[in-house]
C-alpha cells in the first residue's frame, strides 16, 4: 500500500531583479513532479568564484595525508623530551637488531633543528626503522626517492642500505648507499624501487659494520601530484582536482591561530625553503606536531595546480588563549604584507626573489586575504572567545593591504557560532564576510531561501565553512549530503550575494579522526568520498553562468507509514553552561493545579555538581552543560514550568529544561547563553541541538534573582523573563526531511542548461521538465543526460571497504519534445539534468 503527499514548494523572490517567483499550477496526475523553467526570465549571474575548497591540517590532513612524505617524525622533533636516554624510544622510530637510538642536541644540522638521531650500530645489519603514518603504501614497480642528512663524529666509512620492508622485516626493495662520514653533515640520496605490494610497509636504514652515526631530516617520497618536488599524494590531490574548485582557502581554521603561544600559530616565513630549513611547529589545536612540509609556497603551488585562486587566511595577533594588544600588531600586519609580496611581487622585490629562487618566478596571483579566523564573536574586550578588538584589528590590516595592494579582496569575520544570522557590526568597509555553519541536515534543507532576503547593497557573503555535523551517521551519510545540496542550491540561486562557499573540513586519516564528518577519508593506500564529497564534486562541475526562473510542484508516492509513535511522558529540569547558579521555587502547573518541585534532593543529576537544600538548588561546577532532571512524569501536553534563578558567577546564565525524554530529546530555554550575550530556545532532536528562533540580546546580572517561565502547549512554547514574553516558537516534530527542491542555471555560450532536482525524503515520483523560451537540441547525441546520486536510505554511507556504495551514476532521461523532458525522481536523490539547447 502506498500513500500520497501533495505539496507546492515556492521559490520566493529574492528581489525583483532575481525573477524567482511562486510556483506554477500543479502538473497532471501522471507526472507528480513538474518543473517549469523559463529561459527568458533571468536571475543573478553565477559568481566566477562561487565554488571552492577549504584546506586545514586537521585529522592528519597534511602530514600523513595530502603531503606525500612517508616518513613520520622525519626531523626527530615530535618528542618533547630532551636527550632521550637509550631504551625510552623515539616517536615512530625503532631499532633494527641490537642498535641503540637516542636524541642528541650536539652539533645540529642548523639553527631550526633542535634534535638529531644518534644511531649506535653494534654489528652489520643493525639500524633503524620508521613505521610511517600507520604504514607506508609500497606498490610494486614504484620508485621512492630517499634523502637524509648524516654525519659521524667518530667517523664512519661503509655501506648503508635503505629498505622498504614488511612489518616483520621481509624486503620489499632496497638501495645501497656508499657513505664516508665525518663530523660534517652530508646529504645522501637514493631511489628504492618496490619489489612487492604492502599498504603497511615500513622504511629501514641499516649499516654493514659497527659504528655511530647521526641522522636528521630523513625523507622518503613516492611519486607526487603533477610530479612536484616536495609535493602531494596523487590520489588525494586528484580528489580535489575532480571538484574543479574556483578557489582554495588555506591554511585554516584554528590552525591559523594556534594555541597557548603565537609560536604555535601558522607563521608562513618559517614554512618556505628547503625542508631541512623548516622548523615545524606544534599543531596544538588538533593534537600533533606538523612538519610544515606543506608550507606557504606549496599551498600556492597546489592552488595553481588545481586551477584555483589562492585565499590566504592571516593571523590578526590572536591565538587560542592569548593575543597581542590590538594597538601593537604592526608585526602581524607586516607578515601579511610580506606574504602578498612573496605570492605576487616582482622578482626584484625581496620576497618575490625568494619565490623565484623556489622555482616559481611568475606571480601566483594571490587576490584574496581573510583577515582573521573566527575572531569576531561576542567578547571584544577580554578575548575569551578569540575576539579581542577585532574591528580595530581588521581595519588596521585593511588599510595597510589596500594602500599597497588595492586589488586584493579583504574578507572579514562575523560570528562563527551562537546565531543563524551573523552580521558585520561596525561601519568599517568590507567586501566579503565569512559565515560558518555546522548544523543538522534539516537545518540546511530548511535554509533553501536563507539568502533570498539578504541586503544586496552592502557586502557579499563567503560561506567559508559549512557541513552537517550532527545526524550524519558514522562518517557521513546520504542525508547529510541531501541537506547540504539543498542549501547549496539556495546559495547558487543567490550567487549575486553569496560570492564564494567551501565545505569543511576536507580530509581525515581514519587512524586519527579528530573531527567528524569529513568529506574525504583515507588510509595509507585507500581513499573514498562521502556522499557529501560527491555533492561537492557534482555542483561545481554542473553550473551555468546565470540563474533561470524555476517553478515546481510535487505529489510524491510515499511508503506506508510505520505504526504511529505512542506519546511518552516527559520531564522538566534545570541546567547551566560553565556557570555557577542557584535555583529555587520550582513549580509545575498542570490543569490549573500547582505542583511544588522544590524537593531538590530527589532530582536526578545527569552531570555537574548540584547541592540541594530545603529551599534552593546550587550548581557549582563549570560543566558544559550541567544538567539535573526532576523525577515528576508529565503526561499532559499543556503545562507551565516556573523557577527562580540567580547567577553566582561564571560565563553564562540559565537553562530551563522542558520536554525531557532523554539526553537526545528535550528543549531548553537558554537565558544568557553564548557568552552571556543573548537568549534563545533550543531543541535537541536525535542528539542535535537546533535554535528555534533568532537570538535576542540579553545579559544576566550576577547576584540578581530572575523569574523564569515556560508555557508548553503541544508544539508551542512561550518563554518569559520576569513576566515579559521573550519567545514564542514551535517545536520541530521530526528531524526527517521531506520535499523536492529545484533550481536551474544556463550557460549561453555553451548552450547548456543545468537543472538540479533534489528529493530529500522517502517519497518518489516520475518527473516532467517543461521549458519555455528555449528548446532542446535533439540533433545532439547527448542532448539530455542525467547524473544521479542516490541510495535506498538516507542513512546509507560509503566506507573504505565499500567506497562505491553511493556515487554519481548515469540515469535515464528523455526529451519527449523540444520543450519537455521526462525522468524519474527517486527517494533520497540528487539529480542533475544537463540539457543541450538550440
Amino acid at each position: 500500500m502506498v500513500r500520497f503527499m501533495k505539496k507546492k514548494l515556492l521559490l520566493i523572490p529574492v528581489a525583483a531583479a532575481l525573477l524567482l517567483s511562486a510556483c506554477s499550477p500543479a502538473g497532471d496526475a501522471e507526472h507528480q513532479v513538474v518543473i517549469n523553467v523559463d529561459a527568458a526570465q533571468r536571475g543573478p549571474q553565477i559568481s566566477p568564484t562561487h565554488y571552492g575548497i577549504f584546506f586545514e591540517d586537521i585529522n592528519h590532513a597534511a602530514d600523513g595525508g595530502l603531503y606525500a612524505e612517508l616518513i613520520r617524525n622525519r626531523s626527530f622533533e615530535d618528542d618533547t623530551m630532551v636527550g632521550t636516554p637509550a631504551g625510552e624510544g623515539v616517536s615512530s622510530w625503532t631499532a633494527v637488531g641490537d642498535a641503540t637510538l637516542r636524541l642528541t642536541q650536539n652539533g645540529l644540522l642548523n639553527s631550526v633543528q633542535h634534535n638529531a638521531l644518534n644511531l649506535a650500530v653494534t654489528k652489520a645489519g643493525d639500524g633503524v626503522r620508521n613505521e610511517g603514518f600507520w604504514g607506508m603504501n609500497a606498490v610494486e614497480g614504484t620508485e621512492y626517492r630517499l634523502s637524509f642528512w648524516a654525519k659521524s663524529d667518530s667517523g664512519f666509512e661503509g655501506t648503508l642500505t635503505a629498505l622498504l620492508q614488511t612489518a616483520d622485516g621481509q624486503p620489499l626493495g632496497s638501495a645501497a648507499i656508499s657513505a664516508q662520514l665525518d663530523q660534517r653533515w652530508q646529504k645522501l640520496t637514493a631511489v628504492i624501487r618496490a619489489t612487492g605490494n604492502d599498504p603497511r610497509a615500513e622504511f629501514a636504514l641499516t649499516a654493514d659494520k659497527a659504528g655511530e652515526l647521526q641522522l636528521d631530516v630523513v625523507s622518503l617520497f613516492p611519486p607526487t601530484f603533477k610530479g612536484r618536488e616536495n609535493g602531494m599524494r596523487p590520489d588525494l590531490a586528484q580528489m580535489l582536482a575532480d571538484m574543479h574548485p574556483r578557489f582554495m582557502r588555506f591554511p585554516g581554521g584554528c590552525f591559523v591561530e594556534g594555541q597557548i603561544s603565537p609560536d604555535n600559530a601558522f607563521r608562513w616565513k618559517r614554512t618556505i625553503g628547503p625542508i631541512e630549513e623548516r622548523e615545524g611547529h606544534p599543531n596544538v589545536n588538533w593534537g600533533y606536531r606538523t612538519s610544515d612540509g606543506i608550507g606557504f609556497h606549496e599551498y600556492l603551488q597546489l592552488a595553481e595546480d588545481l586551477g584555483a585562486k589562492p585565499l590566504f587566511v592571516v593571523n590578526v595577533g590572536i591565538w587560542h588563549g592569548g593575543c597581542t594588544p590590538y594597538n601593537q600588531i604592526d608585526g602581524w600586519i607586516q607578515e601579511c604584507l610580506d606574504a602578498i609580496e612573496y605570492a605576487n611581487g616582482d622578482v626584484t622585490t625581496p620576497y618575490g626573489k625568494l619565490r623565484a629562487e623556489a622555482g616559481h618566478p611568475e606571480p601566483f596571483g594571490l587576490e584574496y586575504i581573510e583577515i582573521g579566523n573566527e575572531n569576531y564573536n561576542f567578547h571584544f574586550n577580554d578575548n575569551s572567545d578569540q575576539s579581542d578588538h577585532y574591528p580595530e584589528r581588521y581595519m588596521q590590516f585593511y588599510e595597510a593591504i589596500k594602500a599597497r595592494y588595492p586589488y586584493v579582496h579583504c574578507i572579514g569575520n562575523v560570528e562563527s557560532w551562537g546565531t543563524d544570522n551573523p552580521s558585520w557590526r561596525n561601519d568599517y568597509p568590507v567586501e566579503l564576510v565569512d559565515e560558518h555553519y555546522y548544523r543538522n541536515p534539516k537545518w540546511f534543507a530548511d535554509r533553501f531561501h536563507k539568502y533570498d532576503t539578504y541586503d544586496r547593497s552592502r557586502y557579499k557573503i563567503y560561506v567559508g565553512e559549512y557541513a552537517v555535523t550532527s545526524q550524519f551517521g558514522e562518517i557521513g551519510n546520504l542525508n547529510a549530503a541531501l541537506g547540504e545540496a539543498v542549501y547549496m542550491m539556495g546559495m547558487e540561486n543567490n550567487s549575486d550575494v553569496v560570492a564564494m562557499n567551501s565545505y569543511a573540513p576536507i580530509f581525515v586519516n581514519e587512524n586519527d579522526a579528530r573531527w567528524r564528518p569529513d568529506m574525504i577519508r583515507f588510509n595509507s593506500s585507500k581513499v573514498m568520498g562521502t556522499p557529501s564529497y560527491y555533492v561537492q564534486q557534482l555542483f561545481p562541475n554542473n553550473v551555468g553562468t546565470q540563474v533561470l526562473k524555476t517553478d515546481w510542484t510535487y505529489n510524491l508516492i510515499l511508503p506506508e507509514p510505520d505504526v504511529e509513535e505512542v506519546a511518552t511522558p516527559v520531564q522538566v529540569g534545570l541546567g547551566t553552561w560553565n556557570t555557577h547558579v542557584t535555583y529555587s521555587n520550582a513549580q509545575l502547573i498542570v490543569d490549573g493545579k500547582t505542583i511544588a518541585l522544590d524537593d531538590f534532593a530527589q532530582w536526578n543529576v545527569q552531570n555537574g555538581e548540584w547541592t540541594p537544600t530545603s529551599a534552593e538548588l546550587t550548581q557549582s561546577s563549570s560543566e558544559q552543560p550541567a544538567i539535573i532532571i526532576c523525577p515528576e512524569q508529565i503526561s499532559a501536553t499543556k503545562y507551565t514550568y516556573k523557577v527562580r534563578a540567580r547567577k553566582n558567577d561564571g560565563a553564562e546564565g540559565f537553562l530551563l529544561i522542558v520536554g525531557w525524554k532523554d539526553r537526545q530529546h528535550f528543549q531548553w530555554y537558554n537565558v544568557g547563553g553564548w557568552g552571556n550575550t543573548q537568549n534563545n530556545v533550543e531543541q535537541a532532536l536525535g542528539g542535535d541541538k537546533m535554535q528555534l528562533s533568532t537570538g535576542k540580546g540579553f545579559t544576566v546580572e550576577s547576584g540578581r534573582w530572575y523569574e523564569l517561565q515556560v508555557d508548553v502547549d503541544g508544539d508551542s512554547l512561550h518563554c518569559y523573563v520576569d513576566g515579559r514574553l521573550d519567545f514564542q516558537c514551535r517545536l520541530q516534530r521530526s528531524s526527517a526531511m521531506e520535499g523536492v527542491y529545484a533550481s536551474t542555471t544556463i550557460d549561453d555560450e555553451a548552450k547548456m542548461l543545468y537543472v538540479k532536482v533534489v528529493n530529500v525524503g522517502e517519497g518518489h515520483a516520475p518527473g516532467t521538465l517543461n521549458l519555455q523560451n528555449c528548446e532542446v537540441d535533439r540533433s545532439q547525441k547527448d542532448a539530455v543526460t542525467l547524473v544521479r546520486l542516490s541510495s535506498a536510505s538516507g542513512d546509507d554511507e560509503n566506507t573504505l571497504d565499500n567506497p562505491q556504495a553511493i556515487v554519481p551514476t548515469k540515469a535515464q532521461a528523455k526529451a519527449k519534445s523540444g520543450t519537455q523532458v521526462t525522468f524519474d525522481v527517486p527517494a533520497f536523490s540528487v539529480n542533475i539534468l544537463r540539457i543541450r539547447i538550440k
